[in-house]
């Protein structure tokens, strides 16, 4: 079957490879659901022009409120559909592609809504944490300037830290996951459908 769907996913480092948590959900949404897809590779700098290219708003802002474009995004030739948010992509697939496995259980929506907007700010909180991701060299200036402006600081160096702040940063970001994780559990969280 010819792929329909293009999923722009963010460029790393060589090797190509996906990396960053968002695009995978997304990738793995469309694995899930064995929808056929084809992935453009999107250098992180290049992601604000590609998304006006196509005319896919921002879906996040910067905490100065100015528009902050990410990826996923997936183009659908068949319907025409530009969707730029691995939640509304989620719902697009299974409303588009009802054979197979479903990602939402019924009625479950909002709930998912308000879980994936919790996990979006802990990942937030604790964007510090990304100074080790495989950033392409070619780019990483640009990129370090990106992380600092989404972290609300002035430049990537005051994300900088030693290895005794970036172990209490990770027990952080562990206590808010694990929190998180509570709240899932308590909802009968399974992959049962």
């Amino acid at each position: 079957m010819a792929a329909n769907i293009t999923f722009y996913d963010i460029s790393s480092a060589p090797p190509l490879r996906t990396f960053a948590p968002n695009p995978w959900k997304t990738r793995f949404a469309l694995n899930f659901k064995g929808v056929p897809y084809r992935t453009e590779w999107v250098d992180m700098p290049d992601i604000t022009s590609l998304r006006e290219r196509l005319g896919v708003p921002a879906n996040r802002t910067l905490p100065d409120g100015t528009p902050y474009h990410t990826l996923p995004v997936i183009q659908d030739a068949k319907t025409g559909a530009l969707l730029g948010d691995s939640f509304e992509i989620a719902l697009y697939l299974d409303r588009n592609h009802p054979d197979g496995p479903k990602l939402f259980r019924p009625l479950t929506t909002g709930l998912t809504a308000a879980f994936n907007a919790q996990v979006d700010s802990i990942f937030t909180k604790h964007a510090a944490l990304c100074s080790n991701m495989p950033f392409d060299p070619q780019s990483e200036e640009k990129i370090h300037d990106i992380f600092a402006k989404r972290a609300g600081v002035k430049s990537w160096n005051d994300l900088q830290m030693s290895d005794e702040q970036r172990d209490g940063l990770m027990v952080s970001f562990e206590a808010d996951l694990g929190e998180l994780s509570k709240a899932y559990r308590h909802t009968g969280g399974t992959t049962d459908h």
